[in-house]
């Protein structure tokens, strides 16, 4: 059974809160005014077209977009103010996994994931190695722990990616189109591995296009578009009576 930290099989609290979150470029405003609350174990999923701010606000929960205002709390801390350190500390909360696996390809999967343990959390060789082992069983790869990354299909590059953030202990994980870069035979593994981490009570904030896999497992599905949230609600909600006109336009497009 793989290990959590206690606190993140509490609900009801949040653990992730997002306050009138702004981010320009230049004079592009990406992200205009953004509230969102994600209470421990709550899956958040975000839809909307290409270009609505979804990835940047995903970025910017751990600072590697920098917001240009607003506010991003972590288990009741604001990462927007503080020394280095602390957002170093802080980041190490917040686990993302990106549409790229960026696994070192010349290091074995025991290494890709025992690598920030040892580096981040000071872990010692033996500490970081059974950590190690208990995610790569997590998300059923243990078997390939001595492999290279050349080695692996897509989706077991991309589950060894979540082991990775997993054997940080984040109390927060991030997904930033997580399937995207996969062949259609492959999102299933990656897909199974997110439902089973919601399972076991995993705060997760997941953009993604993948509108089967919300519908099942969300808890709130968030519509975003322009920069800004335009309807939030359970996936019953949004799927099947949305209230806004761009949302039923979306959803109509996607659909088919």
């Amino acid at each position: 059974m793989a290990r959590f930290p206690a606190a993140l099989q509490e609900t009801g609290h949040d653990m992730l809160e997002i306050v009138a979150l702004e981010k320009r470029f230049a004079e592009t405003e990406v992200l205009r005014k953004i509230d969102l609350k994600v209470e421990k174990g709550e899956l958040v999923f975000v839809i909307g077209p290409s270009g609505s701010g979804k990835s940047t606000m995903l970025r910017c929960c751990n600072r590697l977009e920098e917001p240009t205002g607003g506010d991003i709390i972590i288990a009741g801390r604001n990462i927007m103010s503080g020394t280095r350190n602390d957002l170093k500390r802080m980041r190490l909360q917040v686990g993302m996994v990106f549409q790229g696996f960026h696994l070192y390809p010349h290091m074995s999967v025991i290494r890709n994931v025992t690598l920030a343990q040892r580096k981040a959390l000071k872990r010692t060789d033996e500490e970081a190695r059974a950590r190690a082992l208990e995610m790569l069983d997590q998300v059923g790869l243990a078997h390939k722990a001595d492999a290279y990354p050349a080695e692996l299909s897509g989706g077991q590059q991309q589950r060894v990616a979540i082991a990775r953030a997993l054997a940080l202990d984040p109390k927060v994980m991030l997904f930033d189109e997580p399937t995207s870069a996969l062949d259609p035979e492959l999102v299933g593994s990656v897909l199974a591995v997110m439902k089973d981490l919601k399972s076991k009570g995993m705060t997760m904030l997941v953009v993604s296009h993948e509108m089967g896999f919300a519908r099942e497992t969300a808890d709130r599905v968030v519509f975003m578009d322009g920069g800004v949230i335009v309807e939030e609600g359970t996936p019953e909600e949004i799927f099947g009576a949305p209230k806004m006109e761009r949302t039923k336009a979306f959803l109509s497009r996607v659909s088919h």
